[in-house]
């Protein structure tokens, strides 16, 4: 399943590169609250209005005009990786390459005017959830994203873009296409609630969310994976308050 290595050495080579690239490039992460407010200027229709915001990263932006003015959104439908760190492993694609994705996600929504609706939602952290087709389509296909489908099957049209990235070893699949995607973790104890955890797994045949309970606490920096080689998905643990403030080595200098 995995590609060939006479194939993969140029794009690890260009994912390095674009990792050099952006990381010089990019303003020193900040705080939380700071990271809300700044991003990639852009705009988006939203439910037929014209709305300014700022991308945040590949499936959430802020939004500077309308009726949700001053909220961060998050998208539905698929799940971009994680920007604050090299914190990613997709079968033998290295943290660095994959942190390069990450980071280039959002640039890539922002050369686009996206068509997107309100769901009436809110995710665990209150976020407004807004379904922008055109945008899932376009990260999914090229390999930016994971479909990461909640409560109901996933868009058909989702995961036939996914199936055609995976075999074109497209972006996050050029290591290989790990059954399993780990697309978050949390620890017992994380959010100062008692009792077990709840890690975030997507099923890259199906597209739907795999949940995995657990009472084992995370150290932070600890890598978890499931599956091996051109199988795996691994992800660092870092708990949400040290990912922009007081950052951990792993995620190398802010």
């Amino acid at each position: 399943m995995t590609a060939a290595p006479c194939r993969r050495a140029p794009l690890l080579a260009a994912l390095l590169a674009l990792a050099a690239l952006l990381g010089a490039a990019a303003p020193a992460r900040a705080a939380p609250h700071r990271r809300e407010v700044e991003g990639i200027p852009a705009a988006v229709l939203l439910d037929g209005d014209r709305t300014e915001v700022r991308w945040t990263d590949g499936d959430s932006f802020h939004v500077d005009s309308g009726p949700l003015r001053g909220l961060g959104v998050r998208l539905v439908g698929y799940d971009a990786l994680e920007t604050y760190g090299p914190v990613h492993r997709i079968g033998t694609l290295p943290a660095a390459a994959l942190e390069a994705i990450a980071r280039a996600s959002a640039p890539r929504l922002a050369r686009a005017t996206w068509s997107c609706r309100t769901t009436g939602r809110r995710d665990l952290y209150g976020r407004p959830l807004v379904d922008c087709p055109g945008a899932a389509l376009a990260l999914v296909g090229e390999g930016f994203a994971v479909v990461l489908a909640r409560g109901r099957p996933a868009d058909p049209a989702l995961l036939s873009a996914q199936r055609d990235a995976q075999a074109r070893r497209l972006g996050i699949w050029a290591g290989g296409v790990p059954p399993l995607v780990i697309t978050s973790l949390h620890s017992p104890g994380e959010d100062g609630r008692p009792g077990p955890a709840h890690d975030q797994l997507a099923d890259t045949r199906t597209g739907r969310v795999r949940p995995r309970t657990h009472d084992r606490a995370y150290r932070e920096c600890e890598e978890v994976c499931v599956g091996a080689g051109a199988e795996a998905s691994c992800m660092i643990f870092v708990p949400f308050h040290h990912r922009y403030r007081d950052r951990p080595g792993c995620l190398g200098a802010p």
